[in-house]
């Protein structure tokens, strides 16, 4: 019975070390697999961290973007604005200069775009009201230089400075207002210069 007790207790030392191994390898596996599962979980962790990162990073840029522009809207819709009341201011004060002034302002517009041919002038109610004699005067001279009839007219503009001249055929306006949209470009970027060189 001794042999067969040392056969069996070999077999069961040999299966005991089987078990120790297999027992020792799946532990070293299952180390393995862990340790690989740890290297993927930080690579997986690491590439979505600079993936949110770079996301972030193009967050700010676009709202930096995005706030940089509505900064250049704002300021620019500014300077319009205050551009556009610098213009407005202007045309008030040339309306209130005193009538000696006003009249001779109109006395140089008229010599600047003085006619060729016969025509006829055309105030607003206030003007056609306060003109001096003077300027009747001066715009009969001016025009029989030229060699043309000019008249002032009793016929009133709806406008709020200068006046229209009247060919008969053809019109050219000289009101404050229409002289200001027509050179409104080189007005604005004159009173832009101005304000903001």
């Amino acid at each position: 019975m001794g042999g067969l007790q040392n056969i069996i207790d070999h077999i069961n030392e040999e299966s005991r070390q089987q078990i120790k191994g297999i027992l020792s390898e799946a532990e070293a596996r299952i180390e393995a697999m862990k340790e690989e599962s740890r290297k993927r979980t930080d690579d997986e962790c690491s590439r979505i961290a600079e993936k949110a990162e770079s996301e972030r990073q193009l967050i700010l840029e676009r709202g930096q973007a995005s706030a940089d522009l509505r900064k250049k809207q704002l300021l620019l819709s500014a300077r319009q604005e205050l551009i556009t009341e610098t213009i407005q201011d202007c045309l008030r004060k040339l309306r209130e200069l005193p009538d000696d002034q006003y009249f001779e302002m109109l006395e140089r517009l008229f010599v600047k775009h003085l006619p060729s041919e016969d025509a006829e002038l055309r105030f607003n109610a206030r003007d056609l009201g306060r003109m001096p004699e003077s300027f009747r005067s001066f715009i009969a001279s001016e025009s029989e230089k030229a060699g043309v009839r000019t008249v002032i007219s009793d016929r009133t503009e709806d406008m709020d400075g200068g006046f229209v001249m009247d060919f008969g055929e053809t019109e050219e306006d000289l009101s404050f207002g229409s002289m200001a949209e027509q050179y409104e470009t080189d007005i604005r970027d004159l009173v832009s210069r101005v304000l903001f060189s």
